[in-house]
């Protein structure tokens, strides 16, 4: 095991990845700027006005700039804790979401990495329990220690990693 993951399970208070904001912000503004690029280009074709298309241009901007800085906001206030007997997850930026996952309420742990994460290096690990509503997730964990994070977390946990 390395020692990059042993440090990160020793109680202290750790922050994500800073590039997790950037898979944020793409992801929560990429639909709004297609619908925008779509929006132009319909109205430059029915309208020779080009004030409607700048202005869908700058409403699809507008938009970018917000998810950056709500996603920058999110990014600035997670934080997660690997304790003796359970993991400490905090975040939120209007609603502040702290929760407490006993290490022997996890059944499994699941690595996700969608194409903005592999992008930035990056990884998702989901925690599963045996109660949905306790089930919980720690993003932008690096992924080249997403799986040793996993495998020590699991040994925590007390289960068997068959897969």
């Amino acid at each position: 095991m390395d020692q990059a993951t042993v440090d990160l399970l020793d109680g202290t208070e750790h922050r994500l990845d800073p590039r997790i904001a950037v898979v944020w912000t793409v992801s929560a503004s990429i639909g709004w700027i297609l619908i925008a690029a779509v929006f132009a280009i319909v109205l430059a074709i029915a309208k020779a006005d080009t004030s409607f298309v700048a202005l869908a241009v700058i409403g699809g901007l507008f938009v970018a700039c917000i998810s950056g800085l709500w996603a920058r906001a999110a990014w600035a206030r997670w934080r997660w804790s690997a304790w003796p007997d359970a993991l400490d997850l905090r975040h939120g930026v209007l609603v502040i979401r702290e929760s407490l996952v006993p290490y022997h309420r996890i059944q499994q742990i699941d690595i996700e990495r969608n194409v903005f994460e592999r992008m930035l290096g990056l990884s998702t690990l989901v925690l599963r329990t045996a109660s949905a509503s306790s089930d919980g997730k720690i993003p932008g964990i690096r992924a080249e220690v997403a799986e040793s994070l996993r495998v020590r977390l699991l040994t925590r946990a007390g289960v068997d990693d068959a897969v």
